[in-house]
């Protein structure tokens, strides 16, 4: 019997080696049960550093944003600046700030730190804990910004959620569609971890 984990890799596989084709670069989603998602990212390592029949470059998001100039801003801002108001408007602040710029400084990383495999097909970019970013980036956001900068890499993106009547739901919120997204429809639970 088949994993939700085996069916992603597989269809990531499949797109990179030209076996299947998407309307544009082709990014294939899968949900994962939050709890899942450090365990899953770490089998996708073991897929990646094992033998694939194309290259497989596993991204860390939590790792990324670190680096972005506008979470460094955001972190480096004095209390003074925030003087004339309380600590809720301070919060809500810089969090839409990091909403508003945070997917293409990241996509700007990603590419400077993977150029050969986002100019490539036959790559696969694996963006992995996607849960760290929340609630200053989604998915959405980030494969909306590589389809505007044309990354052509096979993209993969274990997303934590599920999906709700064809529609992605991140963490529990309203569910939405997201194109040009293949997705596998199981999520992976840690029942299939074991």
């Amino acid at each position: 019997m088949s994993t939700p984990l085996a069916d992603f890799t597989d269809r990531l596989t499949a797109f990179a080696t030209g076996q299947k084709r998407g309307i544009r670069n082709p990014f294939v989603m899968v949900p994962v049960d939050p709890p899942a998602e450090q365990t899953t990212a770490s089998r996708l390592q073991t897929w990646a550093d094992g033998e694939t029949p194309v290259p497989v470059e596993p991204v860390y998001l939590d790792r990324v944003m670190p680096r972005t100039d506008v979470f460094q801003t955001v972190l480096g801002l004095p209390p003074s600046f925030y003087q004339n108001g309380d600590g809720a408007e301070q919060a809500e602040r810089e969090e839409q700030t990091l909403q508003d710029n945070l997917a293409t400084e990241m996509v700007d990383e990603i590419i400077s730190a993977h150029e050969d495999a986002c100019g490539h097909a036959e790559h696969v970019l694996l963006l992995l804990h996607l849960g760290a970013l929340y609630p200053f980036a989604r998915s959405s956001e980030l494969l909306d910004e590589m389809d505007r900068r044309r990354v052509q890499a096979t993209v993969g993106i274990p997303f934590p959620g599920e999906i709700i009547g064809g529609k992605l739901s991140f963490f529990g919120e309203r569910a939405q569609h997201y194109y040009p997204a293949h997705r596998i429809d199981e999520r992976i639970t840690m029942d299939h971890l074991q």
